[in-house]
């Protein structure tokens, strides 16, 4: 996650704290989560837990409760603490914070284990700006994707830097077959590829777009929806790619939403 504000933080918080993120493998992946470190804190004991989904004023979570735990929370009346638990790319150790809670209502979550719990917990505080900004930038990211989806950004050394990629050479999987490409440029929902020996014929053909980030290798499926002769070689044709949106890497959007908005800085 990149550097924001305070100013952005707060109004991350403002337009969206009330929006809840269910914790599925990508979100875990993206957010760099660490969930054989994640607890429940109850008056002293930490109680491993797994979390379902979060917003900015609560979360829901599943835990294994025995009699013991469970008076401790009614000593409490209600009050705990979840510690979250992220792995950091420019550090060693990892990031950890408690955020006090309580928890509002717990239900059996599976009958075969009497001791396993589905938590609702209410924040009693704002969560610290890791946890906001996190959850902003990813909540920031799926609106920009509904309003800006087909907005082109074209590859040039500034771009390319904005965005964090190795350059314009890519790789399209077609058949079985991956070929060396090159982008022209990308957008939430597709991509413009320059592809030695591309035919109207690949038109409707699915495809995987291959390119290296800094951090990771990207892989988005997609299907071919046009074909265009690039004047002056016959040898070479222009193919536009429309990704598929159940599909498309978080990571991806998150690049892409990142560069939008730092492009839109600098022309303000």
């Amino acid at each position: 996650m990149g550097l924001v504000t305070s100013q952005q933080i707060a109004q991350y918080y403002d337009q969206y704290k009330d929006r809840e993120i269910t914790f599925n493998r990508q979100i875990i992946q993206v957010l760099k989560l660490l969930p054989k470190q994640v607890y429940l804190k109850t008056r002293g004991d930490q109680q491993s837990c797994v979390v379902y989904s979060t917003s900015m004023t609560g979360a829901k979570i599943i835990a294994s409760l025995r009699s013991k735990a469970l008076q401790q929370i009614r000593l409490a009346g209600n009050s705990v603490s979840l510690r979250f638990a992220f792995e950091r790319s420019d550090k060693p150790e990892p990031l950890y914070f408690f955020v006090p809670a309580k928890i509002t209502n717990y239900t059996f979550y599976s009958p075969q284990n009497p001791d396993l719990y589905f938590l609702s917990l209410e924040y009693a505080t704002k969560p610290p700006d890791d946890l906001i900004e996190m959850l902003g930038q990813l909540f920031d990211t799926n609106a920009n994707f509904t309003r800006r989806k087909d907005e082109r950004i074209e590859l040039n050394p500034a771009s390319i830097k904005l965005i964090g990629i190795d350059g314009k050479e890519a790789a399209l999987v077609l058949g079985k077959q991956a070929r060396k490409c090159i982008i022209r440029d990308l957008s939430f929902s597709g991509a413009k590829v320059l592809l030695f020996g591309a035919r109207p014929e690949h038109v409707e053909k699915t495809t995987v777009l291959q390119f290296s980030t800094q951090k990771e290798q990207m892989l988005i499926p997609g299907k071919i929806v046009r074909f265009e002769e690039v004047v002056g070689r016959e040898d070479i044709g222009a193919l536009g790619i429309q990704f598929l949106e159940d599909k498309t890497p978080m990571s991806y959007k998150i690049l892409i939403n990142n560069t939008l908005k730092a492009t839109r800085r600098t022309h303000e």
